[in-house]
């Protein structure tokens, strides 16, 4: 039947779901209703569950879901229990541990109903590293599922985890987007879209957290969760499989419902203080076993969230390149007196000048004085040549002040991880909004500069603006650049301009596996960035010659983020 024959004009009918949708819907922030309207357009529908259900996978693992419960209120639990019941893949187990004062009665009757359930009294409180590991003990299956007693999965969670298991035969370790709802029957909201996986993003947050899952043998190895960490066990035993696999699968998809109570950290924070304490040690351990330095770790703008330095390892040289080319008198002076209020010692100036150029340079103390070319990239790429540094930055005369004087020890720490191709910073303007924290791969064409135009400060997605973490790409300027890599990938291209120069350097580490780290923490005043623009008669070639990239799409944004709202939104239809 016709729309208007349902609800026809000014009808008493009509009027009435006008009430509701007002009450229920037109109060929803624009970020809820796009993120309503994207859960219509790409979750499955009736039809497409079915289908689930009938189709025979290559590989049919068992997954064996691990819950500890204590005290588990009986409408969670049933609501948590009918979530798996519900699947569209039936090969799984739930494994239960009751670490409560008695046994919980009710919880009893499960297994009786349906003998996928197993249950276990422990007969005491291990806390919840020790319950999980009583839960362990119960698996049978090949991939372990980590799932709160409070929590939910959506119908489709494990066939789309058994999809990922039988594309990726090797993989170890699995992690899927989430979401919050406060009951089952409500509106869900809070969707989290996660990147790939991204090492110093989660030195830096545990953003994988919900929904992880590994493997048997993984797991084994890893021994189980450890009862010194409780409160950040889930940290810790996510950052201890990345050290022990490259095997790691991100789902893009909202895969996890986590409940949202005034007792759950997924609405109070504050619920439990003393996780974000030990999160800090999880980070520390994780950091000198894998980088082998120390690390300061301080707490983020929000909880979960750390503020990092990385220690430095010795002390090597770093070269500070300036281009002087189009300087005004003075100006050299003034650029290089905000250099010298630098903490770190080893240090080297280099000039690339231009012929009306008439600074002391002696007195200056610049080492190297390089002429200015007609291209520019061949005199920055002759500058980092006589340069005597192991690591290089290039500076230009738009910059205006460096807020911390120990931002080169806060870059170098970083860049000196061998897998660390170059460190970008943080780069503002006179108003005290963003130029720059990161290039995103394919936005708005060949690519662009996330949260321009944002608060310095601001409180964003994951936090890019204020905590270290991976990107695909970033502006080449006021970043430090390993100068032994620089050399291995060819440098700077000379025939690039504008954005395209940036996108094509970190392109250049990405293909010989070398990490491109932001780190916020540094930020840099300038005039503005001179490098926005993209030579539409370059994008199109551009776009070809690193066509594998773009197929992919940015490892660190998520597909269901928009490539054309820089301040980011949620990607109905583009």
């Amino acid at each position: 039947m016709r729309f208007e024959k349902l609800l026809p004009l000014n009808s008493k009918r009509r009027n009435v779901l006008k009430k509701i949708y007002e009450k229920y819907i037109t109060n929803y922030s624009e970020e809820e209703r796009r993120y309503l309207k994207w859960i219509k357009n790409n979750e499955p529908t009736k039809k497409e569950l079915e289908e689930q259900r009938n189709h025979v996978f290559a590989i049919q693992p068992k997954i064996s879901i691990v819950v500890p419960v204590y005290q588990t209120p009986e409408n969670f639990f049933q609501e948590l229990v009918e979530s798996l019941q519900n699947q569209t893949y039936s090969n799984w187990e739930l494994c239960l541990a009751d670490g409560s004062p008695e046994p919980i009665s009710y919880m009893k009757e499960y297994p009786r109903k349906d003998s996928r359930i197993k249950y276990k009294v422990i007969g005491e409180n291990k806390g919840i590293s020790g319950n999980t590991n009583e839960a362990l003990t119960l698996v049978t299956g090949d991939f372990i599922g980590l799932l709160d007693h409070d929590d939910l999965l959506p119908a489709f969670s494990l066939y789309e985890v058994v999809k990922a298991i039988n594309e990726n035969p090797q993989v170890e370790f699995l992690y899927t987007d989430e979401d919050k709802l406060e009951a089952s029957h409500k509106p869900r909201y809070g969707v989290f879209f996660k990147p790939d996986f991204s090492p110093y993003t989660l030195n830096s947050a545990n953003y994988i957290c919900h929904f992880s899952l590994f493997k048997k043998e993984l797991m084994d190895r890893l021994g189980g969760f450890r009862s010194e960490y409780d409160g950040s066990q889930d940290f810790d035993i996510v950052a201890r499989a990345s050290e022990l696999t490259s095997q790691i699968v991100h789902i893009p998809k909202v895969l996890y419902h986590w409940r949202a109570h005034r007792n759950s950290t997924a609405i109070n924070s504050d619920s439990k203080p003393y996780a974000f304490e030990v999160g800090k040690k999880v980070i520390k351990d994780h950091i000198k076993r894998t980088l082998d330095v120390e690390a300061t770790v301080e707490d983020g703008l929000t909880p979960g969230s750390y503020e990092i330095k990385y220690a430095v390892k010795e002390m090597p040289r770093i070269s500070i390149i300036i281009e002087a080319v189009k300087m005004e008198p003075g100006e050299l002076e003034k650029l290089v007196k905000e250099l010298r209020k630098t903490t770190y010692q080893n240090i080297e100036i280099v000039v690339i000048k231009g012929e009306k150029e008439k600074s002391d340079f002696e007195k200056l103390g610049i080492s190297q004085v390089i002429e200015g070319k007609s291209n520019k990239w061949i005199a920055i790429k002759e500058a980092v040549e006589k340069a005597t540094g192991d690591y290089f930055i290039l500076i230009d005369k738009h910059l205006r002040n460096i807020d911390k004087p120990d931002w080169l020890e806060q870059l170098l720490g970083i860049c000196q991880d061998e897998t660390v191709g170059m460190v970008g910073t943080k780069i503002y303007n006179q108003k005290e909004e963003i130029e720059h924290c990161g290039i995103i791969l394919g936005m708005n064409g060949a690519g662009d500069f996330l949260y321009q135009g944002a608060p310095k400060n601001a409180g964003t997605y994951m936090q890019r603006l204020l905590i270290i973490h991976n990107v695909t790409c970033c502006y080449i300027k006021y970043a430090l650049i390993d100068k032994k890599v620089f050399q291995q990938v060819g440098g700077f291209s000379t025939e690039m301009a504008g954005i395209l120069a940036s996108i094509d350097y970190s392109l250049k580490l990405q293909e010989q596996n070398k990490q491109v780290v932001m780190n916020p923490i540094v930020a840099i005043g300038v005039d503005k960035i001179s490098d926005h623009i993209q030579v539409e008669a370059q994008v199109q070639s551009f776009k070809e010659n690193w066509k594998k990239y773009y197929e992919q799409g940015d490892r660190f944004f998520s597909p269901n983020l928009s490539k054309r709202d820089t301040g980011l939104a949620i990607k109905i239809e583009e």
